[in-house]
């Protein structure tokens, strides 16, 4: 008996000592890579190559797989042309485009974003980031969404609508849009961050706004500066949002109905966290060169999610030619079903244009259009990636 209850005792405080460090780990910050079961890689597997019109970007910022009456569609932002350009993904499937209005009554200035609502409405997102717009397929307005005269309880500054190119969110199951939530006046001081991170829609009762899924006070304080919109979130499943912060290792798993916040760790095999930054308003010579995350894409058909993740570079070459952020050496981190770590794949630098990606029959596709890689002018050109077991 004696034993058992000392197998018992031995028992509990190892459980304590689990959850202890469980806390710990998503409660504090370590710049140091954590360990991972590196099990999954991907190959490339094949290619898909969309003929393209004279005025489609190549390098659009916003594009997004979609489903429209059953059949899987390309949709991609032209703010050359001010349309929607939407490219079937089937051969059965013909491509169509929406053209936008800038001004008048179906005006809503240089379209930034979308996402399909229903197979006769879209949401869009514009250069005018205090109001979003539902339109038909033909560019018709049929509503706006204005947060200019909502008032908040806590006296903050309002929240802009919509903000650089971040992922618009539509939930059907509580039929709610979820949009990156930033404050309108100065936000490169602490404590002026509206301390949540998106503001919920909710269209089912008159276009009712709130704010959700408001930051743990460990992070509240150290997030702010333009820096931070870098950062991007998906939908998984009908109930998790999951969110990757630019300089965070663990990515935020939001519950939309228990409003409970988890962690998963997703971080570089090079490098951990980068919080807090010595200086979040210093220039983007400074900055913009250092190691960080920014796009996550889920696939619903393996499970996998996919993070992308950009080591440093120096401001400037050999040459003394000025680098950009597609100059940073990318990696996508894989992660299983259970949002655990379970591999990384490193992809040539200088290649890959990453802020162009979609899921798409068990593979991550990602364009080959970067701008150093003699990119296409007449067609998008994406290269399939195969998650496959590490032999």
């Amino acid at each position: 008996m004696k034993k058992i209850y000392l197998l018992l005792f031995l028992f509990s405080i190892l459980s304590l000592t689990s959850c202890e460090k469980q806390a710990s780990t998503s409660q504090s910050l370590d710049p140091n890579p954590r360990k991972f079961d590196d099990i999954i890689t991907l190959i490339s597997a094949d290619t898909i190559s969309i003929p393209i019109g004279q005025r489609t970007n190549v390098f659009s910022k916003y594009i997004s797989k979609t489903s429209i009456k059953g059949k899987d569609y390309l949709g991609l932002v032209n703010e050359n042309t001010n349309q929607l350009e939407f490219y079937g993904l089937s051969d059965d499937t013909e491509n169509f485009s929406i053209k936008y209005q800038q001004e008048g009554p179906n005006g809503v200035r240089t379209i930034k974003a979308f996402e399909v609502l229903s197979d006769s409405t879209l949401l869009i997102g514009s250069s005018w980031r205090r109001e979003l717009y539902i339109s038909d397929f033909s560019g018709n307005l049929l509503n706006k969404i204005n947060s200019v005269e909502k008032e908040r309880a806590d006296r903050k500054p309002y929240v802009q609508i919509y903000y650089t190119n971040n992922p618009l969110i539509y939930s059907e199951k509580t039929q709610s849009i979820f949009t990156f939530a930033i404050v309108d006046q100065n936000n490169y001081l602490p404590g002026i961050w509206s301390g949540t991170y998106f503001v919920e829609i909710s269209t089912l009762e008159g276009n009712e706004m709130k704010h959700t899924l408001k930051l743990p006070e460990y992070l509240s304080d150290l997030v702010y500066g333009a820096f931070f919109s870098h950062s991007s979130h998906l939908m998984k499943g009908d109930n998790q949002m999951i969110i990757s912060m630019p300089y965070l290792n663990d990515l935020l798993v939001y519950d939309l109905d228990s409003e409970d916040i988890s962690y998963a760790e997703a971080g570089h095999s090079s490098f951990g966290d980068l919080l807090p930054l010595e200086n979040p308003i210093s220039e983007f010579s400074e900055r913009d060169y250092i190691n960080t995350y920014r796009e996550i894409a889920y696939d619903n058909e393996t499970g996998y999610l996919y993070r992308f993740a950009y080591e440093g570079v120096d401001y400037k070459d050999l040459d003394g030619r000025r680098r950009t952020w597609d100059n940073k050496k990318p990696s996508i981190i894989i992660l299983d079903k259970e949002m655990n770590k379970v591999g990384e794949y490193h992809l040539p630098i200088d290649q890959f244009y990453t802020r162009m990606y979609f899921t798409h029959q068990g593979k991550l596709y990602v364009s080959i259009n970067h701008p150093d890689n003699n990119p296409s002018e007449d067609e998008l050109i994406f290269v399939g990636l195969k998650p496959v077991d590490k032999l």
